[in-house]
């Protein structure tokens, strides 16, 4: 080509790791951690009086049972009935249009039946309700 003789590529033998400077294999090493921590000193809690007796309400559940009916009598299935203060604790109703909750013991609630074509009723019961508990969809 332009007149100077090719010559081959010189390489050179990889480095050992004993060859390696002292400065680049320090870089290389992880920081030294402690092999264990030394306790804190504790501090005391805040004294604090006793706690008085705490009356909580009744919190017994008890199977409240009902039944759902169209508006021509007819037993309803497939119906969800909820407590309207918990949305989560969903009863659907059988074949016969029956149901079955567990609500807390003597203690008012409204209940909400609803069903896609038929509607939705809400009923009020107080806490000495007869069972089971009848519903008319659609009222």
């Amino acid at each position: 080509m332009l007149g100077a003789p090719a010559q081959a590529a010189r390489t050179h033998p990889a480095a050992t790791k004993a060859a390696r400077p002292q400065a680049r294999r320090a870089a290389m090493r992880p920081a030294a951690r402690p092999l264990f921590k030394r306790p804190q000193a504790a501090v005391p809690a805040p004294a604090s009086p006793a706690p008085a007796a705490i009356d909580l309400p009744d919190t017994r559940l008890f199977c409240l049972a009902g039944l759902v009916l169209g508006a021509d009598g007819q037993p309803c299935p497939g119906v969800c009935v909820f407590p309207t203060t918990n949305v989560r604790q969903i009863a659907v109703t059988n074949a016969q249009g029956a149901f079955q909750l567990q609500v807390p013991a003597h203690t008012a609630l409204s209940l909400q039946a609803e069903y896609v074509g038929f509607g939705s009723t809400r009923v009020a019961l107080d806490g000495h309700t007869a069972q089971p508990v009848h519903i008319i969809l659609g009222r």
